[in-house]
């Protein structure tokens, strides 16, 4: 099977252009970097190298990633267009999705990798747009390929292992750490 991991950074936040988690349009946010890990090999893409990424992509037999469906995806459509990224959704593996099916609440990628492997991002997530836009391009595929890496650990654990602890949260509230059990 060809397993592909996927992932992207952002030129700008939601907050700078005005929106927020309830009025959000990731379509305007404009992609800095789109990272592949497969076989062990790492792949970057700039917005004119998006001809490559979507024939790795189209050639995956499963595309895994942390909020594909309703972000990444949607920060490509502008460039891909959405009938084109409608394809590829019936091979995405969406782990935040899949975790907020069975807890009812998203689970960041950063939470479960801390929680159940003792990793961690390598920066502040909410810096890396300016970081990006201030030419610090090398930081910016370092803390991607950390964040393919994490999101390559955390598919890895679940389907050896079938269990997670989380931070469960209603409207932002912490509830304190649960377990939940996984099928995949």
């Amino acid at each position: 099977m060809k397993l592909t991991f996927f992932d992207l950074e952002t030129q700008y936040l939601l907050q700078e252009l005005g929106m927020n988690h309830y009025n959000r349009d990731p379509t305007k946010l404009k992609l800095a970097v789109a990272g592949i890990l497969r076989n062990g090999e790492t792949s970057f893409f700039s917005e004119n190298q998006l001809d490559e990424l979507l024939k790795i992509l189209n050639d995956a037999d499963l595309i895994v990633g942390h909020n594909l469906l309703e972000f990444d995806y949607l920060v490509l459509e502008p460039y891909l267009g959405s009938s084109i990224l409608e394809s590829l959704r019936d091979k995405t593996f969406d782990i935040m999705l899949e975790l907020k099916k069975l807890t009812g609440c998203y689970i960041s990628l950063d939470d479960l990798c801390r929680r159940n492997l003792g990793l961690s991002k390598c920066c502040n997530t909410l810096e890396i747009p300016k970081m990006w836009r201030d030419g610090k391009r090398e930081e910016v595929r370092d803390y991607l390929l950390n964040d393919l890496k994490m999101t390559e650990a955390i598919f890895t654990h679940g389907k050896n292992r079938g269990v997670f602890k989380y931070e469960h949260k209603e409207y932002g509230k912490s509830l304190g750490e649960r377990e939940i059990k996984v099928k995949w």
